[in-house]
């Protein structure tokens, strides 16, 4: 076998040697169910915090599993016939990612209301002047006041059940983006310290009455998949490559001419449809506002269409005065530059 060019995990070396596909098939289960399983069955786990293992849970859980697994072994046979063309460098990482958007679609099917909230309270947090959202040294995303970040807080833990916060904290009047922010903010000045961002969108659902919560951790039962923090996570290797990605295919896409950056922005994402536009204020990339200046609208219009990104065609035609086939021969001319600018990421 010819040395690959490009960076191949180890552990799918021997699927390259196999020429028989049966024996190639029978290695490809044993790969996904001594490797792949173990951290999909702890990110479902994990996301989904399921409180106990009833059928109708079971039912929801083996589902996402399956729709993971056919993802992963439709990119196992891209890359067994092609290892070149769709190399995967980390399998264990490969299978986290997908997991995790799986999960997170899944999640916004069955949990509109805080989904939508969540969006919000993360354009809030990484826009408002003084908020901040970062990893912590734990892996965890974390919000809380921007001074925060670089600091080491001594300060002792305090719950964000809304029954133990003080009386001064108050249910937003309205859904203006300060009325918000403000809240935030008594909730910062209340714990002293940073709090996980799901923690707060949790405590805010409550404030505002959001009625569909997610469904609690499934911590107390035996029978459930063990978590696998430490293999779920993509390790920090990986992180750093998929940040070096971002960070280029950004460039590039300011590079683009104003329709061709416009139509794949407001329409960014992946194969199975799941919006990946939030990748780039998430991972510091390109702010709100510097995703509204790419697209050429002001940040506050912008911030409207937040929730909906990403758009369908015809809306998008709408937004930038052209007809929905210009709008996708835009798009295709740009996704055939990146594809030739970033040749060597993709």
């Amino acid at each position: 076998m010819n040395e690959s060019p490009v960076k191949i995990d180890a552990l799918l070396e021997p699927l390259l040697r196999e020429g028989d596909d049966d024996d190639a098939d029978d290695l490809l289960m044993q790969l996904i169910s001594v490797h792949a399983e173990p951290v999909i069955k702890g990110v479902i786990r994990f996301k989904l915090r399921l409180s106990t293992y009833r059928a109708t849970q079971r039912a929801e859980a083996d589902d996402i599993y399956q729709e993971v697994l056919l993802q992963l072994l439709a990119q196992l046979q891209k890359f067994r016939k092609l290892p070149n063309g769709h190399p995967i460098a980390d399998l264990r990482g490969m299978a986290a990612v997908i997991a995790h958007r799986t999960c997170a679609r899944w999640m916004r099917r069955q949990f509109p209301e805080r989904h939508a909230l969540k969006n919000r309270l993360h354009y809030l947090v990484t826009r408002q002047r003084g908020f901040a959202l970062w990893q912590n040294a734990e892996g965890q995303l974390v919000a809380g006041f921007a001074a925060w970040q670089n600091e080491k807080t001594t300060e002792p833990r305090r719950s964000l059940a809304v029954e133990t916060l003080p009386h001064n904290i108050r249910p937003p009047k309205g859904a203006k983006p300060q009325e918000l922010a403000d809240t935030i903010a008594a909730i910062f000045n209340h714990v002293r310290h940073p709090i996980e961002f799901d923690e707060l969108v949790t405590a805010m659902a409550s404030l505002l009455g959001v009625s569909d919560q997610p469904i609690e951790s499934l911590a107390e039962d035996d029978d459930a998949v063990a978590s696998v923090p430490d293999v779920a996570e993509p390790d920090p290797a990986w992180r750093i490559e998929k940040r070096m990605f971002l960070q280029r295919l950004w460039e590039e896409l300011e590079q683009l001419p104003r329709n061709q950056r416009a139509a794949l922005l407001l329409n960014l994402k992946e194969s199975s449809g799941f919006g990946c536009i939030t990748l780039f204020p998430a991972t510091g990339i390109a702010t709100v506002r510097q995703l509204a200046a790419a697209v050429e609208m002001t940040a506050e219009s912008f911030a409207q269409l937040w929730n909906e990104l990403p758009l369908e065609d015809v809306r998008i035609a709408a937004l930038l005065g052209l007809t929905r086939q210009q709008v996708i021969n835009a798009r295709k001319s740009g996704r055939e530059r990146l594809t030739r600018r970033l040749k060597g990421f993709i």
